[in-house]
């Protein structure tokens, strides 16, 4: 019986590498390629239920193998991240119904799945795991992925707050650096480890100089081909901007005096009173009680959606060169650090802030699946000024320079009925929506 099933499946796999798509209307494509992610999601969910019938039958003796996790790197040549990702998660599944249930209806994608069965690997956490599950599911199955991982590591965090702060504070203690000639060709390699708080703040200069080194090969290749250009007409490669970005930060620095005044703040540091509260507590020696159920409320990320730990926000309170933004349980601004008196003199700024708290997977453009750099996005009216949006914070988003143009050409946000934002098409139907 198995066997005919796994043939009928290679028929259709057959069939669809077969097709003739020329002639399939765009609409008719995305609708068919959101149904068969569903379908692969749901073929996942089968290939790792016989992963547990392997695993709890010993049916890997049958060949020799030591475990279901050597079984399935030798049938599928997989890498031992993924043979160790595949067994977890039926492990996992046998303690989360709801979580199962959703991955075989095909509802939950299986990146998330496999992170699910990370946090669920930790044997901290698993007292939580009964009442999480529903909410796992529910999350899951509506988040993005990189939204789901993020808002996952904070309910880990919340869960097993003890562990999370002993992680954050050991690499700090395990920072390093340094800068080695290769005796092979002479060549120089640079190699850091740093904490959240400083690999934050340095990922966030480092980002700056390498869009200003792509915006230097935009003028460049503007003057040369003009406006049209190509962009493998770039004078240099993403890798040797990257190159020169970190030339430059260091040659930026040899320019100023040692004792030069530090920069106003580079990294604006979100963070919940209650949560700030907490860590003070745990940092004068108190026990940290676990409590998931917080994680609608926490939250302590840099304005571009960098979770971090909230020792890095106490941390902050002391060492002044990140500006704290501390928000109450209605994500009302109730302090802002020292540096600067008040953050909303900015409406760039603010905008950013309120785009974080829409999606603490970070403040990113409101196109669902658009990854442009936040640093890159532009500050405009959600609702189109020349249609009645007001010129305020409330109505105001981030967007990608593409996906604000097209507002222009009939697409536009809409508020839906469960308190989510949709892109309607110029026609009012709504974009395809994600499996």
């Amino acid at each position: 019986m198995l066997g005919t099933f796994v043939d009928d499946l290679a028929d259709v796999a057959e069939k669809l590498l077969s097709c003739d798509l020329d002639d399939v209307a765009p609409r008719a494509l995305l609708r068919s390629m959101r149904e068969l992610e569903v379908a692969r999601r749901r073929i996942d969910a089968g290939t790792d239920r016989l992963v547990d019938r392997c695993e709890s039958t010993t049916a890997y003796f049958e060949d020799g193998h030591k475990s279901a996790k050597a079984l399935v790197k030798h049938l599928g040549r997989l890498s031992g991240a993924e043979a160790v990702a595949r067994t977890q998660t039926v492990r996992a599944l046998t303690t989360l119904p709801a979580v199962a249930e959703a991955y075989r209806a095909g509802r939950i994608p299986t990146g998330c799945i496999r992170a699910i069965a990370r946090t669920a690997a930790n044997p901290r956490v698993r007292p939580f795991l009964g009442v999480a599950d529903p909410v796992f599911a529910e999350m899951a199955s509506e988040l993005g992925h990189d939204a789901f991982c993020d808002w996952l590591k904070r309910w880990e965090a919340l869960a097993d707050a003890d562990g999370a702060g002993e992680v954050a504070d050991r690499e700090h203690e395990r920072r390093s650096a340094r800068i080695q000639r290769s005796d092979i060709d002479g060549s120089w390699h640079v190699e850091s480890d740093h904490g959240d708080i400083q690999g934050a703040v340095m990922a966030q200069v480092f980002e700056a100089f390498v869009q200003a080194e792509l915006d230097a090969d935009i003028a460049w290749a503007k003057a040369e081909h003009g406006p049209d250009f190509a962009m493998d007409q770039l004078p240099r490669t993403p890798r040797q901007r990257r190159a020169d970005a970190l030339f430059a930060i260091f040659r930026r620095a040899m320019a100023q005096p040692f004792d030069a005044k530090d920069p106003e703040p580079l990294v604006s540091i979100v963070i919940d009173d209650e949560s700030l509260a907490i860590e003070a507590d745990r940092a004068a020696g108190e026990s940290v009680a676990a409590d998931p159920e917080r994680i609608d409320t926490a939250i302590c990320s840099t304005d571009s959606g960098v979770r971090l730990h909230p020792s890095s926000a106490l941390a902050a309170l002391v060492v002044g060169h990140v500006r704290r933004v501390v928000i109450d349980a209605s994500s009302n601004v109730i302090d802002v650090g020292r540096r600067r008196r008040c953050f909303t003199g900015s409406s760039r700024e603010a905008a950013q802030i309120q785009a974080l708290l829409r999606d603490l997977g970070g403040a990113g453009c409101l196109w669902s699946g658009c990854d442009t750099w936040y640093r890159r996005l532009q500050v405009d009216h959600r609702r189109a000024y020349h249609r009645g949006g007001p010129t305020d914070v409330g109505n105001s988003d981030l967007q990608c320079g593409v996906h604000n143009r097209l507002k222009e050409h009939g697409f536009r946000p809409v508020f839906d009925a469960d308190g989510s934002w949709i892109i309607v098409r110029p026609d009012g139907s709504s974009i395809t929506p994600a499996a």
